[in-house]
């Protein structure tokens, strides 16, 4: 889990300074709202980083892209999984709903695996 973790966190960071990422969700983030509270109860930030981007195009075009990573919904194993929210996971939501959720057609959304990334 530290692997995965200190990958997801290298991973978040390097997504902050992209400049077709508009907003990083992971929890090891300083600026993310729920830092703070992680920070004080669990030893790691997690595996798990959500991206929202430039545009659908961009989203739709790296879900289709994708080489390394694993295309897939389960977050529970042990290898690097991309998800695209909005057609997978939470595709039976109503579109308002899902929206209200933080669920954009722009996100996506990345679990780290035991493979330690190089950025």
């Amino acid at each position: 889990m530290d692997a995965q973790c200190k990958s997801a966190d290298a991973l978040a960071r390097w997504l902050t300074m992209q400049p077709w990422a508009s907003e990083v969700f992971y929890p090891g983030l300083e600026n993310h709202e729920g830092h703070d509270i992680i920070k004080s109860q669990a030893s790691g930030f997690g595996a798990v980083a959500s991206v929202k981007l430039d545009s659908v195009e961009r989203a739709q075009r790296i879900m289709k892209r994708v080489k390394i990573w694993n295309v897939a919904v389960s977050l529970g194993g042990v290898e690097s999984i991309l998800s695209y929210p909005k057609e997978m996971s939470h595709a039976a939501i109503p579109a308002k709903e899902r929206l209200g959720l933080g669920i954009t057609d722009e996100l996506i959304r990345l679990s780290v695996g035991l493979k330690t990334l190089r950025i």
